[in-house]
C-alpha cells in the first residue's frame, strides 16, 4: 500500500493530473458558492418569518403562547438560527463532495487510460455502459432508503452525525467502486470485486478518502488523487491476486 501511495502521489504531481484536478475543485466551489448565495437568503428569510409568526408549515406554534414565548427569546432564536445554518452548510458540503465525485467520474476514463499507459499496459474488456447504469441506479435507490432510515436519528446528539454519514459513505464508496472498477477491471474480475463490496483494502481506503472529503477544500483538491490511487490499486488487484 505504501508503494501504491508513493506511485499515486508522483503521478498526481505531474502537470497533466494537476490541471485535471483543478476542474472538480472549481466546479464544486462554484456549486457550493452558488447554492449558499441562492438558498441562504431565501431560507434565512423563511426561517425568520417562521420564528416570528410561529407558522412552520407542518405546525402553527402561534396557538401555543408558552412555546412562542420561549422561541421569542433572543438566545433561543440565535441557537435555532445557528443549528439551521450549520445543517445547511453541512448538506451543502455533502453536495459539493457529490458534485466533485460526479465531475471526477467524467475524468476517470482519462485517468485510468493514462495510468494504464504509464505503468501496466493491461488489455481487458470493461463492463458495458448499460450494466454500469444499472448498478448506479440500484446504488442510488439503496442510498435513498438508508437516508430515510437515518433521518429520525438527526435529532439525537452525536448519533446524528454518525447516522447521516452512513448513507453518504455508502453512495460515495459504491460510486468510486463502479467508476474506477469499470475502467480498470474485466467483467469477470469486476463482478467478483462487486460481490466483496470492493474488498477490505478498498473499503478502508474509501473510508479514509471520505473522511478527508469532509474537510473543506482538501477533499475537493484531492478527489483526482483518490481516483489515481484506486486505479493503481485495481490494476494491481487485476495483476496480483494476493493483493487483497
Amino acid at each position: 500500500m505504501i508503494e501504491i501511495l508513493k506511485l499515486s502521489w508522483s503521478d498526481f504531481l505531474t502537470k497533466k493530473f494537476i490541471l485535471l484536478s483543478i476542474l472538480p475543485l472549481f466546479c464544486s466551489l462554484f456549486v457550493l458558492g452558488f447554492g449558499l448565495v441562492l438558498a441562504g437568503n431565501e431560507l434565512g428569510q423563511m426561517l425568520g418569518d417562521a420564528l416570528n409568526s410561529g407558522d412552520f408549515g407542518f405546525i402553527n406554534l402561534s396557538n401555543y403562547p408558552f412555546i412562542m414565548s420561549i422561541i421569542g427569546n433572543g438566545v433561543v432564536k440565535w441557537l435555532l438560527g445557528a443549528v439551521f445554518y450549520t445543517l445547511g452548510s453541512y448538506f451543502m458540503l455533502m453536495l459539493s463532495i457529490i458534485v466533485a465525485l460526479f465531475i471526477a467520474g467524467f475524468l476517470t476514463p482519462i485517468v485510468c487510460k493514462e495510468i494504464n499507459k504509464r505503468h501496466y499496459n493491461a488489455n481487458f474488456t470493461p463492463i458495458s455502459t448499460s450494466h454500469t447504469i444499472k448498478l448506479i441506479t440500484l446504488s442510488i435507490l439503496k442510498f435513498l432508503a438508508l437516508l430515510l432510515i437515518s433521518l429520525p436519528f438527526m435529532f439525537i446528539p452525536i448519533l446524528n452525525f454518525i447516522a447521516i454519514n452512513i448513507p453518504f459513505f455508502y453512495i460515495y464508496s459504491k460510486l468510486l467502486l463502479i467508476d474506477v472498477g469499470s475502467n480498470t477491471l474485466s467483467v469477470e474480475k469486476f463482478q467478483l470485486l462487486w460481490l466483496e463490496n470492493g474488498g477490505f483494502k478498498f473499503l478502508i481506503c474509501a473510508f479514509l478518502f471520505y473522511i478527508i472529503s469532509l474537510l473543506p477544500l482538501l477533499g475537493l483538491i484531492l478527489q483526482l488523487f483518490f481516483i489515481i490511487f484506486l486505479t493503481h490499486l485495481f490494476f494491481k488487484k487485476s495483476n496480483l491476486a494476493n493483493l487483497f
